[in-house]
């Protein structure tokens, strides 16, 4: 057979089968129905696929569809190609149950990924007779706390993906002007991702102008950009997807004229905000801590209550482990080679609303930043 693709990704979620803290029980085999947790560990593209790792083995099933890409796509693993319509966690259990006999006992599914239903499947199909000759155990995070921490190579992609939102953006300042509506600037961020190798946006882009601007999470509409008459803020927050990995930015910029006092006030309160997380954030650190600290200068400069967290993991997904990263309620401690976005922001319903977004590495003394657009306010479409 030959070598996995990601072997320290294989081992490290060999090392934790023995975990039994966090209410776990050690295991013998781990079940991995989760497509993002699958495409992980096995580089395989398509949308049907799991896997069953034992400690000596590693299988990979898909159906028919797929069969020259999984051999194409998964090295290292035993290949099944079920045919058509096939239930794969079924073909699994049943594997699972005919190799009782080498030592596999216990055997742990991703309980945030299985519905009930799928689970009362998986028990019938190990043990139909109701012999218990196997038992089946929740487990929670197991490849999501090997995702958490980015290898070199996916921190390559993750910057690649970065370094095409910053050149979005810089082209959207270019781009923008008077008149436009925040639909024809999300259509021009949009073809601009596509044009230069995107597969995809990591999310339906955010542009709005005015008092659109104070939707934390509104969508670009009809609205023309520089209609109210004078100064607005606008409020673009976007990323991609490039070599399966995400980017996302936030920058707020002027139309129609020089912002005024109070604008920048608010542009300067929100950016102060976030140099300080940004200085903040090392290993060690409690991502809950960062978030106190960009909340509280908010606070202190005169401003509501940041109504979301200062921000989350970044990777395969947009919202990637750790998750959250930074908020409130946020358990995750900082350690090297986490990647996470640090976006505060100040909205005033009918004013609009300033977010300024980075993303950023976790190094071994502080982070790095991967996205590198300038935050100096600026005026566009003159």
């Amino acid at each position: 057979m030959t070598e996995f693709a990601y072997p320290q990704r294989i081992a490290g979620l060999r090392a934790r089968f023995d975990l039994e803290a966090e209410k776990l029980r050690g295991i013998d085999a781990l079940i991995v129905s989760h497509m993002e947790n699958v495409r992980y560990l096995t580089g395989f593209s398509g949308s049907n696929g799991l896997v069953v790792l034992t400690k000596n083995k590693a299988l990979f099933y898909t159906d028919g569809r797929y069969g020259t890409q999984a051999a194409r796509e998964v090295p290292g693993f035993e290949r099944i190609v079920l045919p058509a319509g096939s239930i794969l966690l079924i073909a699994a259990g049943e594997w699972l149950r005919d190799n009782h006999g080498t030592g596999i006992d216990y055997i742990g599914f991703e309980a945030d990924h299985i519905p009930y239903s799928a689970y009362l499947t998986l028990e019938q199909t190990l043990d139909p007779d109701n012999r218990a000759q196997q038992a089946v155990f929740a487990r929670s995070g197991d490849v999501e706390a090997i995702r958490a921490i980015k290898d070199a190579s996916e921190i390559a992609k993750i910057q690649a993906a970065c370094q095409l939102a910053d050149a979005c953006f810089e082209h959207l300042c270019g781009f923008i002007k008077p008149g436009m509506t925040e639909a024809q600037v999300a259509w021009e961020l949009e073809s601009y991702f596509r044009t230069h190798g995107a597969q995809k946006l990591s999310f339906d882009p955010i542009v709005g102008s005015g008092p659109n601007a104070a939707l934390i999470h509104g969508r670009a509409g009809e609205r023309m950009l520089g209609s109210s008459g004078g100064p607005e803020f606008v409020l673009m927050d976007f990323g991609c997807v490039l070599n399966g990995y995400c980017s996302d930015i936030t920058r707020t910029v002027v139309i129609g004229g020089e912002p005024t006092e109070k604008m920048r006030h608010i542009y300067d309160s929100v950016l102060a905000a976030q140099l300080a997380a940004l200085a903040a954030i090392k290993p060690g650190v409690e991502g809950k801590s960062v978030d106190t600290l960009a909340r509280e200068m908010l606070k202190n400069a005169g401003y509501s209550e940041m109504p979301h967290g200062l921000g989350h993991g970044l990777g395969r997904v947009v919202h990637d482990l750790p998750l959250p990263t930074f908020s409130p309620k946020a358990t995750v401690t900082l350690a090297e080679g986490m990647v996470a976005t640090v976006e505060p922001g100040v909205y005033i319903e009918g004013l609009g609303g300033v977010r300024i977004e980075d993303d950023v590495l976790v190094t071994s003394t502080g982070c790095q930043r991967l996205t590198v657009s300038s935050k100096e306010l600026r005026v566009v479409g003159n």
